[in-house]
């Protein structure tokens, strides 16, 4: 049987998985250790990342070291690919040490959850990716290279984690339309997204800005004053930004004028 959640809202309603992943749980419940680990560990059909964090964080399911190890090392694996995406060195200063120090916290946040059984990591069940977006913004918030109004933090990230794994946002691929056109496509390309982001990193700073802030679904302006928009986050007009945006695209253009073919 799936173990519930035992944590409760303030009204006294008990927390509950997404439906999706109560379905997987339910599916996984009954296989044997052997079949569960290969299943975990599958890279064709991955599973969503509360349901690792279940099998990890839950010592009262009886898995043994045999076959934890296998599901930790698949999972820790992923963690750090999903960080990769979300804490680049195109953004950041110290960007492998933020890494480290959030992936050692998710790593220490198991481990008490394993020893306590206090569903301590409840809320990584029921919303891996936000809670970890929640731990990223702390991390950084104490390492320094982010404030709280940053805009590059709160934004929508570069990747959104699919069926099949990381996908392109679609907030990307419109931003990134002006730039890539006539050849689109070519965001779906890793080794042409690392280009990319290397050479936006070379770009001056006030032009990286804008460009980055616009690769995260950012508008450049809004009519609606609620509604956080680059000229608001750097302080400039919307012309302003259009025409680092255009400066911008033009020198990208020209380092990679092959790949975008």
């Amino acid at each position: 049987m799936v173990i519930p959640l035992k944590k409760t809202t303030k009204e006294g309603e008990p927390y509950t998985r997404r439906t999706e992943i109560e379905q997987v749980l339910n599916e996984l419940d009954g296989l044997a250790p052997d079949q569960l680990v290969d299943r975990l560990r599958c890279t064709q059909h991955v599973v969503p990342f509360e349901v690792l964090i279940y099998y990890l964080g839950h010592s009262e399911i009886g898995l043994t070291e045999q076959y934890l190890n296998p599901i930790f090392i698949a999972f820790y694996s992923r963690l750090e690919a999903a960080l990769r995406k979300t804490v680049s060195e195109a953004w950041f200063d110290h960007a492998i040490a933020i890494r480290e120090e959030i992936a050692e916290r998710v790593v220490e946040m198991i481990a008490q959850a394993r020893a306590s059984q206090d569903d301590k990591m409840y809320y990584w069940e029921i919303n891996f990716n936000d809670a970890l977006a929640k731990m990223r913004i702390d991390v950084l918030r104490k390492q320094g290279p982010a404030r709280e109004t940053d805009p590059l933090i709160n934004s929508v990230p570069l990747t959104q984690e699919g069926d099949d794994g990381h996908e392109i946002s679609p907030e990307v691929d419109i931003a990134a339309a002006d730039f890539v056109n006539p050849n689109p496509s070519k965001l779906d390309n890793e080794t042409f997204r690392l280009r990319l982001m290397d050479a936006i990193n070379a770009l001056p700073e006030d032009e990286r800005r804008a460009v980055g802030l616009r690769l995260q679904g950012m508008q450049i302006e809004s009519l609606d004053p609620e509604v956080m928009t680059i000229a608001k986050a750097l302080a400039c007009r919307d012309r302003t930004v259009r025409n680092r945006l255009k400066r911008a695209y033009e020198k990208l253009r020209t380092v990679l004028q092959e790949d975008i073919r």
